[in-house]
């Protein structure tokens, strides 16, 4: 997806040596460096689980963030401008509240036909040790998009055009004092229950699933299940309309009818939690010396769990587990 505008903004504070930031002079070039940085952050960002989806607030203080970023779409603002200000912004609320920093803004504004998306990323850099070509020992830094990222995205398209409720994807700081500063500074609220919401969608395809012949139902809950995880690793809703075209042998209106009883406020689009539909298609658990993993349309059929005595009965032992089995007592 083409870039329109990157840049980088660099904040430093720490209670002992005070505040620092260095700004930059104008926009990055939008291919080579900058395609591959927002490439490789957006493929950490994409993969954690722990990415939340909400909107801007209504209160003052929550519509800072949102109120920059709509002048920069209502042209009364450049890029550069509006990434200084959300800059100053992180600054100030770094130093009031004594919060120690080291890290990069990262800010771009992604477009292409039916999308547009801003990013703002924030990293620090990872140190290691290379061999340069006079083979010496020398240190080299990089951006560090593990774990320590974290960073916002908005859809313009929906917040601005379509009012969807959920335009915003958040994943936070995992320092508690700098998560309760970045809620604050990017005005991130109304953020959905997705398990909540996955588990009740997939009620109702459990219910739908009983209309249909018992031989097909294996492959459409797995179908169903592939097409919402697909959507949850791109950052994206799942359209109940596309999900029942994609989905064959079943009736679209029907489908739709059926799921309106499961959908908060007949909403036809749903941020997934992918645990939640993880575990819809498979039960798995691991402690120590013990591993166990079946798909989840096995329970009370070939597996069977009394949670009174905390046991699981199996009937139908994989061929090679019955093998080993009977080996075992062989030898004994």
């Amino acid at each position: 997806m083409p870039i329109q505008h990157a840049c980088i903004s660099q904040i430093s504070f720490s209670p002992e040596s005070g505040l620092s930031r260095k700004r930059p002079s104008s926009e990055l070039p939008t291919e080579g460096g900058s395609e591959q940085l927002l490439a490789d952050v957006k493929r950490s960002f994409l993969a954690r689980i722990s990415r939340e989806h909400g909107s801007f607030g209504v209160e003052r203080a929550e519509r800072v963030f949102g109120e920059e970023l709509g002048k920069f779409l209502d042209n009364s603002a450049t890029f550069l401008e509006m990434c200084e200000a959300l800059a100053q912004n992180m600054e100030s609320l770094i130093e009031s509240q004594k919060v120690s920093f080291d890290g990069h803004l990262l800010f771009f504004i992604e477009k292409s036909l039916g999308n547009h998306f801003f990013y703002l990323f924030v990293t620090g850099m990872n140190e290691s040790l290379t061999i340069d070509a006079d083979l010496q020992i020398t240190t080299s830094r990089s951006v560090d998009t593990s774990s320590s990222l974290y960073g916002i995205k908005v859809d313009l398209i929906e917040w601005r055009e379509h009012k969807h409720y959920a335009y915003i994807s958040l994943l936070p700081p995992r320092q508690q004092d700098m998560a309760a500063l970045f809620y604050q500074y990017t005005g991130f609220v109304n953020g959905i229950d997705k398990s909540e919401q996955t588990l009740t969608f997939l009620n109702g395809i459990e219910n739908f699933t009983q209309a249909i012949p018992e031989e097909q139902q294996k492959d459409y809950r797995d179908k169903v299940v592939e097409y919402c995880v697909e959507c949850e690793e791109m950052d994206s809703p799942v359209d109940l309309s596309i999900l029942a075209r994609e989905v064959e042998g079943i009736d679209r209106d029907e489908f739709l009818t059926a799921m309106s009883d499961y959908t908060p406020d007949d909403k036809q689009k749903l941020m997934m939690d992918r645990r939640s539909l993880r575990q819809y298609v498979k039960f798995a658990g691991r402690e120590r010396d013990l591993a166990i993993s079946f798909s989840a349309h096995q329970l009370n059929n070939r597996v069977q769990y009394d949670a009174g005595s905390d046991t699981l009965s199996i009937k139908g032992l994989p061929n090679a587990l019955r093998k080993q089995l009977l080996g075992h007592l062989k030898e004994e």
